[in-house]
């Protein structure tokens, strides 16, 4: 327990080598500790790992088949990995892991496990805002197999989806729906258990699959335009209670990126951020605009017209790396080496697989955005042909 209590609080402290050799050390003296093999899989995940990291998680479930956090975790590993059966065949095991937020929906009817059996369907969401728009990327095809289909999101997301799939009935949370409304029912991230069971079918997705509003588009375009410069979208912090901390960036630290000339910085963060744009103000002299009538947290609609009225989003991963992925704007990801990084990025020659558009730009280091900012600083110029 002591071993443990002491791995935990240098895991917290990002200090992964440690943790490592404290964990060895436990699995030396008692190789059939499931907990040391789970927390030394995350921890070479944590490092870049994935692989080594899968093979601890297996052991671990040797072990204890029925620990569900390990299972989860393995699922996590499995689908950055593209390990595409295995992982959502143990994605499924997230709704009785203790630490996994969305509650399961109750009902008397089955849950839709094949395409064969679709009738009318009720599809319901799960997780953050942008676990939901990610997975809204499936929306198109399986409206293809279906009579009927209900979906219920995030109410903040029906505008930007039900102007693009129309054949789909929108709904939020607060909306109640009778049993008698369908015959199969999923939760939206089973979605891909169905959907995306290769690399090659991440292809089938049309990109945009999410609406903008064309006055807001119009009105941001005509307030740019008289700037005449490059336009790029920024956001650098992420909500995420658990790994919010691990995405998110100082602004200072993107100064090479801001003091780049000829271009106009719009800031797209869903918090009030004026204390870090005044401190860039006073250090840097760098400003960053923002329409100040438009609610960022609420009105995502008027959210993704600001987006798509950008040349480029740059982004940590949050809710704006999805927006932007989904609308096939071109974005640069600033991505976390291990914590934080989530199943959502996976890639293929740096560029995300959900989203192909998206370009990924990540840490050699945990907690050092320096490469990847030099990195990325490089691409701009590229993009700019300086």
């Amino acid at each position: 327990h002591a071993n443990f209590a002491l791995a935990s609080s240098l895991k917290i402290e990002n200090n992964y080598n440690e943790c490592v050799n404290i964990l060895n050390k436990v699995i030396s003296i008692d190789k059939d500790n499931s907990r040391a093999n789970l927390e030394l899989g995350i921890i070479y995940s944590h490092l870049g790992n994935v692989k080594k990291g899968i093979l601890l998680l297996k052991k671990s479930l040797e072990i204890d088949p029925l620990n569900y956090e390990t299972r989860y975790n393995i699922s996590q590993m499995q689908l950055y990995n593209k390990d595409f059966q295995e992982g959502w065949n143990n994605f499924k095991s997230r709704w009785f892991y203790h630490n996994f937020k969305s509650k399961m929906f109750k009902s008397q009817k089955k849950l839709l496990s094949n395409l064969n059996e679709l009738k009318n369907i009720f599809i319901w969401a799960e997780q953050g805002v942008g676990d939901q728009i990610m997975y809204g990327s499936m929306f198109f095809e399986i409206s293809k197999f279906s009579k009927k289909i209900i979906a219920r999101v995030d109410k903040r997301l029906i505008k930007i989806f039900q102007g693009i799939h129309k054949n789909i009935m929108f709904i939020d949370y607060d909306t109640e729906i009778k049993e008698e409304q369908f015959d199969f029912h999923l939760p939206l991230g089973d979605l891909g258990g169905l959907l995306r069971k290769n690399l090659d079918s991440f292809k089938n997705v049309k990109f945009p699959y999410i609406d903008f509003d064309k006055k807001i588009f119009t009105k941001v375009k005509k307030s740019l335009n008289s700037k005449k410069k490059f336009v790029i979208g920024i956001s650098w912090s992420s909500k995420n209670e658990e790994i919010g901390e691990s995405k998110s960036i100082n602004l200072t630290d993107l100064t090479p990126i801001l003091k780049l000339s000829n271009m106009t910085f719009l800031d797209l963060e869903y918090k009030d951020a004026k204390k870090d744009k005044e401190k860039l103000y006073e250090e840097k002299k760098i400003q960053i605009h923002r329409f100040e009538d438009i609610d960022y947290f609420n009105d995502i609609l008027a959210v993704t017209s600001i987006i798509k009225s950008c040349d480029l989003i740059i982004t940590c991963s949050n809710v704006n790396a999805h927006i932007s992925g989904a609308l096939g704007k071109k974005t640069f990801l600033l991505l976390p080496i291990g914590k934080g990084r989530l199943l959502n990025w996976s890639s293929e020659n740096n560029h995300s697989i959900w989203y192909p558009s998206v370009k990924i730009f990540q840490q050699i280091k945990s907690g050092d955005w320096s490469f990847p900012i030099n990195q990325l600083k490089e691409e701009i110029l590229k993009c700019l042909n300086y």
